[in-house]
């Protein structure tokens, strides 16, 4: 697997976007970089996710290693994808504690602080997880910031609830939304 260095690796702050948590974008683009490059001894448990991700991102090589090593081993078995049994889930879970504390750390700027409150988007997972890191004052400006998220996708439910009662049923991805809110994006952590 290629190693990202701190230079390779875009700041968190850069991935602040009007519709998706930077948390779970930086951890979407390390998992998949990181099963682009796995090597066979990289990978010797994983859970049901990280398997299907390894069967469907890892180079063929290496996906087949690491099957045949897991099919000849008697005493494997699928590792949880929680508590760290598996390899994947334990190295995005490492990433997700350096990007965390590297927000936290750039929230401590006044200027960085004002513009991701106005601009960014947090899902209530890792927001709560900054929160406990910052000292009060800035916890409760992110407190803010989930607020502010929270409330544009009750409107934008609210606003589906309403066009399925005259017959559109199209909700245009606030399901979707609504859920990454509410859980962080689909298949990043456990």
């Amino acid at each position: 697997m290629r190693q990202e260095t701190g230079a390779s690796r875009v700041p968190i702050s850069g991935l602040a976007t009007r519709t998706a948590c930077a948390v779970c974008v930086a951890l979407r683009d390390f998992q998949n970089e990181l099963c682009k490059h796995l090597s066979p001894d990289q990978c010797h448990r994983f859970c049901s996710r990280h398997g299907w991700m390894v069967a469907n991102s890892t180079p063929a090589v290496s996906a087949t290693a690491i099957f045949l090593e897991a099919i000849a081993n008697q005493n494997w078995a699928p590792a949880s994808g929680v508590g760290n049994e598996c390899d994947v889930c334990r190295k995005v879970h490492d990433e997700k504690e350096r990007r965390i504390a590297e927000l936290a750390e750039q929230l401590g700027h006044a200027k960085v602080h004002s513009w991701f409150h106005d601009n960014g988007v947090l899902c209530l997972r890792h927001g709560r997880e900054i929160i406990a890191r910052l000292p009060e004052r800035q916890g409760d400006g992110v407190q803010k910031l989930l607020d502010r998220n929270g409330s544009e996708i009750v409107g934008l439910l609210q606003e589906y609830l309403e066009r399925v009662k005259v017959g559109t049923h199209a909700g245009g991805g606030v399901l979707g939304r609504a859920a990454e809110f509410l859980v962080a994006q689909r298949d990043i952590e456990a």
